[in-house]
């Protein structure tokens, strides 16, 4: 049965690509499941919420899991575990390991695969599945001019770069929306991908806006995201929007609202899915309708539950003409 999750889950849009099933034999009497990543456990973020699915996942399906961490090479084996066992599945996370899992897919044809948060990956036994960020980040900015009392709001991204232009462009549409008068300047931490991991950059630049007279700012940075958010904690009036997870943790009176990946619900539907011979392979695209994305309300601003949910399905739709916007070029 699949997990319910408590959150604010917003509409949303699903693109699916046909492919062969993934077929799934265990050659052993517990399946092994492992997962491949970048980074740090412990960012608030993505990663946090991939294992989240992960160990959900493993408490329902009772598989053994084994991590790990990519150094950047092919010979990394993801298939062939440490105590000789073979992998029945392998989930590897992000897209910088595209070309890695095309690797792996060549050496172990039969072994399925699943890269989550990437486009595309060619190979008849990989499964795709990417976000669609724009339908929660155009209520996020909804939300923003709700919010802001200055009628300047910020954005600090990691990097200018497709995977964040969904993010950046629902987010500013979302502004224009609610108050056409707004001012909203968006910020690049890198050109590459340590934009990811510059939270003090990221603090500087907050409070550079915040000197400039903006009173709302919402990170698109990964691991970048938490300095900002620590900054804002020490400037009065200061509101910030999160991505990725909840990060309301992190400073219950910053933080009103994140936008999120639902990376948790996603890992644990593939596994289940794979363990049960019923991934298929090819390209998913997943959004709001599906679960696939969503903004997350800090409960202390309840009155903001009402504005969203007003929104939900305009949402929805302007999530859809952009997909169609951009599929037609």
């Amino acid at each position: 049965m699949k997990r319910v999750y408590n959150s604010i889950i917003i509409a949303g849009i699903l693109i699916c690509m046909a492919g062969a099933v993934l077929l799934f034999v265990p050659g052993h009497e517990r399946p092994v499941v492992t997962i491949v990543y970048i980074g740090e456990k412990g960012d608030f973020g993505f990663l946090d919420s991939a294992y989240l699915g992960l160990i959900l996942a493993r408490d329902d399906f009772n598989f053994i899991s084994h991590e790990m961490l990519w150094d950047g090479s092919d010979s990394q084996d993801p298939v062939i575990v440490d105590d000789g066992k073979r992998a029945d599945l392998v989930l590897i996370l992000g897209d910088l390991m595209s070309g890695y899992a095309e690797t792996v897919a060549n050496k172990y044809p039969k072994t399925p695969i699943v890269v989550i948060d990437s486009g595309p990956v060619p190979g008849d036994s990989i499964r795709s599945v990417s976000f669609s960020m724009y339908g929660a980040s155009y209520l996020a900015g909804v939300l923003a001019a709700n919010q802001t009392k200055t009628e300047k709001i910020g954005v600090i991204a990691a990097k200018d770069a497709p995977v964040i232009t969904s993010f950046t462009d629902g987010f500013v549409d979302g502004v224009y929306s609610g108050n056409p008068d707004a001012e909203v300047s968006i910020i690049y931490l890198a050109d590459d991908d340590t934009g990811f991991t510059m939270p003090e950059k990221a603090a500087e630049v907050a409070r550079s806006m915040y000197a400039d007279g903006t009173d709302l700012i919402f990170t698109v940075a990964g691991g970048s995201g938490p300095g900002a958010i620590t900054a804002a904690k020490e400037l009065p009036g200061l509101l910030i929007i999160g991505v990725d997870s909840d990060q309301s943790e992190l400073a219950p009176k910053t933080v009103i609202a994140s936008v999120v990946k639902r990376v948790d619900q996603v890992v644990y539907d593939e596994i289940e899915a794979a363990l049960s011979g019923r991934s298929v392979a090819g390209e998913d695209m997943i959004g709001l309708s599906d679960g696939g994305s969503a903004l997350i309300i800090n409960p202390r601003f309840p009155e903001i539950g009402n504005l969203i949910e007003e929104r939900y399905s305009e949402a929805a739709e302007k999530e859809a003409e952009y997909l169609l916007m951009n599929e037609n070029g």
